[in-house]
């Protein structure tokens, strides 16, 4: 099922990712200007930087990948995010809209600095491409299998450490608000139309067209028509995101329904992957 990943040779040691570690702890340091209210920000893109990293290797060994292929997936959860920090510094704001791409200032930011000079060149524009394509909407046509399989397995994993993130912020907002992970959105009882469609359509819903912090919850919610790997599916039925982020939204028809085409069509998936795996 997931042979396509092989058509380019992985030459990745452990010592090279203990010593991309150590440079990754000194860089998030470097940020370190003792405010509490700007720290908070860098801590939070330090800690989902980490779990993305064993969000993914635990996706990787599940679908059985090679030691030196879950050594990659270290290396690009440990680095898809490593422009966020430069850009909260910069524009106190993680939203690309209002600031600049994170995952092309990341890729420079790496190349600058040279981090992955023990890589042989294919391996290390393997590695700028898939953090480059993370955050895209759409993934290049044209692009390598390789390339495609490990940009999204790390989307997966990405999307499993933000719900985490957003539904332990949801749970708690109320007394400790966080405008950089509202994207200083304003928090009013409705939903945008355009939003609902975008859901109903079973499409991910077009960051243009997100007006208030209901919206964003359900860009949230409309990820999962964006998720590639069976057991990422499952991580999300298990861990009910759906469900918590259902939980903190306004009580709508519309809303309502959303949920009930999104989770038929989690269900769906579900299904058809154990098929496929079993058949």
């Amino acid at each position: 099922m997931y042979a396509d990943r092989k058509s380019v040779f992985i030459d990745i040691q452990p010592e090279n990712v203990r010593n991309l570690r150590k440079w990754f702890d000194a860089y998030v340091a470097s940020f370190n200007t003792g405010d509490s209210d700007f720290q908070k920000n860098i801590t939070l893109k330090d800690d989902h930087s980490r779990c993305v990293c064993r969000e993914i290797r635990e996706l990787g060994s599940q679908i059985g990948l090679f030691q030196n292929e879950l050594l990659l997936c270290e290396v690009i959860g440990l680095f898809h995010d490593v422009g966020r920090f430069d850009q909260y510094a910069r524009f106190q704001t993680f939203a690309d809209m209002l600031s600049v791409n994170h995952a092309e200032l990341g890729v420079e930011i790496l190349k600058e600095n040279k981090v992955l000079c023990c890589f042989p060149e294919e391996l290390k524009d393997l590695i700028f491409r898939i953090i480059s394509y993370h955050n895209l909407a759409d993934l290049p046509l044209e692009e390598t299998t390789t390339c495609l399989f490990y940009t999204r397995l790390l989307r997966d994993a990405d999307k499993l450490d933000i719900w985490r993130v957003v539904t332990e912020y949801y749970s708690n907002s109320t007394t400790h608000s966080n405008r950089a992970i509202e994207l200083s959105l304003p928090d009013t009882n409705n939903i945008s139309r355009e939003v609902y469609e975008d859901i109903m359509n079973r499409q991910i819903v077009d960051v243009r067209h997100i007006k208030n912090i209901n919206d964003f919850k359900l860009l949230q919610v409309g990820w999962v028509y964006d998720i590639n790997f069976l057991p990422t599916l499952e991580k999300i039925r298990d861990r009910r995101y759906l469900e918590k982020i259902n939980a903190v939204l306004t009580d709508s028809v519309e809303v309502k329904e959303i949920f009930s085409a999104v989770e038929s069509y989690l269900y769906e998936k579900l299904k058809d992957n154990m098929v496929q795996l079993y058949a």
